[in-house]
């Protein structure tokens, strides 16, 4: 076990105080996304002001635009179209997050009604479509051609993991390189895009352009990872949705695929037996997951994917390597720390 890893009560105050410490730099730019993205609520259909209000006008940590704004900032790049730029990725990642939730059931996300919840899967699920639209079509509007192209082509790549993921749904026999290969397109591919973008803003060199994209892609594999291990060690209150999500769904996540690795024959037919009850929504007791997550810790799959994830955050701090001393880089090394620690 990881007692590191484990959860404290108090543990909320801490990393949104963490956040808003590594953000210091970028302070007013994300307070200019967030005006940005209040304006998407209003659009001309009162049905469409409504969703957005629900949704992407109630922002998350933006740690999507927070990432982008401190790279572009390490570069000195100062043009207007960085704050728009910035918006555009968070209402990606918005649309990519009520797609989730209408694919994954979901009623609760960071502790508030998810848009399926307040208006049906029907109206979600036009919405979705229509914040990725949006943003490709502000995009197009941008100066800089190559930035609809590079969120296009990550929003592509979005939608590509989804549908393996839902492909893969309740497969016990999933590989660790399918997981993988999910996972850095469902996410992974947004983050590394941001590099590039920003990149491509600064006009940095294409070698340091390359370091900036690779930085980014490895810390979404964090990300990824982490989001996966919370679903099962985290607190509900500090995630704002029910814990063993994931397995509820049929997603099966790293730390399952390597504890199937280790499980005798009779282990993994319960595992099976508990999953095909699950795809039938009958209702399991609360002490089948607690008794899970106990054999999954025994196996040693908790601790095995967190080693991943930190090994991979190293990975992600030793690109920045070539930057030079500045505020942003080091809120960029904290925020790679602030991924991998995070609770919610």
């Amino acid at each position: 076990m990881i007692k590191s890893y484990t959860l404290s009560p108090n543990r909320k105050s801490e990393s949104d105080a963490s956040l808003v410490s590594i953000f210091a730099p970028v302070r007013s730019e994300l307070q200019a996304v967030e005006n940005q993205l209040l304006g998407w609520s209003k659009a001309s259909s009162q049905s469409l002001r409504a969703m957005a209000r629900q949704t992407i006008s109630r922002p998350g940590k933006l740690i999507r635009p927070g990432l982008f704004l401190l790279i572009t900032g390490h570069f000195g790049y100062q043009e207007k179209d960085r704050i728009e730029t910035a918006a555009t990725i968070e209402a990606i990642h918005a649309a990519s997050l009520i797609h989730d939730d209408i694919i994954d059931g979901s009623a609760l996300r960071r502790g508030k009604a998810t848009a399926l919840k307040a208006f049906g899967p029907e109206f979600s699920l036009l919405f979705g479509d229509y914040l990725f639209i949006k943003s490709i079509a502000r995009a197009l509007d941008f100066k800089n051609k190559k930035i609809a192209r590079i969120l296009a082509e990550a929003s592509g790549q979005m939608i590509e993991g989804e549908i393996e993921e839902l492909s893969q749904s309740y497969n016990l026999k999933i590989s660790e390189n399918t997981y993988f290969k999910i996972i850095c397109q469902k996410t992974a591919s947004l983050f590394q895009a941001i590099g590039e973008l920003a990149a491509e803003l600064a006009g940095v060199p294409p070698d340091l352009s390359q370091e900036l994209k690779a930085y980014g892609f490895n810390l979404g594999l964090v990300y990824q990872i982490v989001d996966d291990l919370l679903d099962l060690q985290g607190d509900s209150d500090e995630t704002g949705k029910a814990r063993f999500s994931d397995w509820q769904e049929g997603r099966i996540t790293l730390p399952v695929i390597r504890a199937l690795k280790t499980w005798p024959e009779k282990q993994k037919k319960a595992a099976a037996s508990w999953l095909k009850k699950e795809k039938k929504e009958q209702k399991l007791p609360a002490d089948s997951f607690n008794n899970f997550l106990s054999e999954l810790e025994k196996s040693g799959a908790i601790s095995s994917s967190f080693r991943t994830a930190d090994k991979l955050a190293d990975k992600a701090k030793n690109y920045l390597a070539k930057l030079e001393t500045s505020p942003y880089r080091e809120s960029l090394v904290k925020l790679v720390d602030f991924v991998l620690k995070r609770k919610n």
